[in-house]
């Protein structure tokens, strides 16, 4: 009897070391991906006047009245086609529309590199080389469903690089939060 009890104390004090130690790496990897978003921020974000967040997306531009905002939101989800959209929504109060800032990738890029990966990234090299000889940037422009959302009071960006919508977002919240306007651009 006095075995078993040791050999459970044995195993339990192990499994804890072992959920300590993949514990630790998990909260590793967080505080590594919050740096990240810290950094990035910095780099898009400066001082702007204290009523007001700006931000310029790609030369659109949208301003909110940071004592006029009424929610955001970052959600995730899956467009017909097998897009993955990560939004971030802006809805003032009193306002008349609802800004919708985005990035869309076809689902395969949010998975593990496989072939169908490397098949997605070379026909996006070559669609991005046809718009420079063309002298367009039709890839980076927002994708709507006319008539459905050009009426339906929205403003919509579209954001190249997820990395950019989570700081756009940082950003954001944190102007809520803290009541100070900031300016942002993504270029």
């Amino acid at each position: 009897m006095m075995k078993t009890i040791l050999l459970a104390s044995l195993l339990c004090a192990s499994s804890l070391v072992h959920a300590q130690g993949n514990n630790n790496n998990t909260n590793n990897a967080a505080d590594k991906k919050q740096e990240e978003l810290e950094a990035r921020v910095k780099e898009l974000e400066s001082q702007g006047h204290n009523r007001f967040w700006q931000c310029n997306i790609n030369g659109g531009e949208l301003m909110v009245a940071v004592d006029r905002i009424g929610s955001i939101s970052k959600t995730q989800f899956l467009l017909d086609g097998g897009l993955l959209c990560t939004e971030v929504t802006i809805d003032t109060l009193g306002g008349q529309s609802l800004t919708r800032i985005y990035h869309v990738v076809p689902a395969t890029e949010a998975v593990a590199a496989n072939a169908a990966t490397k098949i997605v990234d070379r026909a996006k090299e070559l669609v991005d080389n046809n718009a420079a000889r063309a002298g367009t940037k039709l890839h980076e422009l927002v994708q709507k469903s006319y008539p459905t959302t050009t009426h339906a009071h929205t403003v919509e960006f579209r954001v190249m690089h997820l990395e950019d919508l989570e700081a756009l977002y940082s950003s954001l919240k944190a102007t809520w939060i803290s009541g100070k306007g900031r300016n942002f651009t993504i270029k």
